[in-house]
């Protein structure tokens, strides 16, 4: 090959700075109106909140089981979120310090997720709560003995979730006595299935 032709290979190589600016812009402008799209409805994440308390409260529960100590996950209203615990030193009591989450080796603490609160948005009780309130467990808290039974022995309780965007999405997160964990979602006209 010759100079002038090395010269015009090396020369139409690459893209030109307008070039790269009009791509950028059309990729810009695509996402722009294709993004939106992908957010996540009320009831999907209220859902998808839901569905990750559940598993929380369900690791919580098999922890005590699989360590034979006392544990315990506490819900906090005022910050919209909760933590799991695990007895650490095996003395029978919960003090919910950073050791004791450490010890659950599970999720430790977790806020909620933007745009989900604690309450039942204009949902009912669950047909078999009578309590008030969006967290009916006793002190905020669901403890588990080391069989994986709820306590005190025959408590349980249930926790609400609301989408603050869409005041009919609602879930319920059920523990039962025996410390099973059952998960609730309201359908308006339907009601918890």
């Amino acid at each position: 090959m010759t100079r002038t032709s090395l010269r015009r290979l090396h020369d139409s190589r690459g893209f030109t700075i307008l070039e790269l600016i009009v791509i950028v812009a059309i990729v810009g402008l695509t996402m722009g109106i294709v993004a939106p799209r992908f957010r996540l409805s009320g009831t999907t994440a209220v859902q998808l909140a839901g569905t990750q308390l559940a598993q929380d409260i369900d690791v919580t529960r098999t922890r005590a089981l699989t360590t034979r100590q006392k544990s315990r996950v506490s819900f906090a209203s005022a910050t919209k979120g909760y933590g799991g615990y695990l007895d650490h030193d095996d003395d029978g009591t919960i003090s919910e310090i950073a050791v004791e989450w450490q010890n659950l080796r599970g999720f430790g603490e977790r806020p909620l997720p933007p745009g989900i609160s604690y309450g039942r948005g204009g949902a009912p009780n669950l047909p078999d709560d009578d309590s008030n309130g969006s967290i009916t467990f006793a002190d905020s808290r669901v403890e588990f003995d080391s069989r994986g039974l709820t306590m005190p022995q025959g408590s349980g309780g249930v926790v609400y979730l609301q989408s603050d965007t869409e005041p009919g999405a609602a879930v319920a997160v059920q523990v039962l006595p025996s410390g099973n964990v059952r998960l609730w979602t309201w359908k308006a006209g339907e009601g918890w299935k």
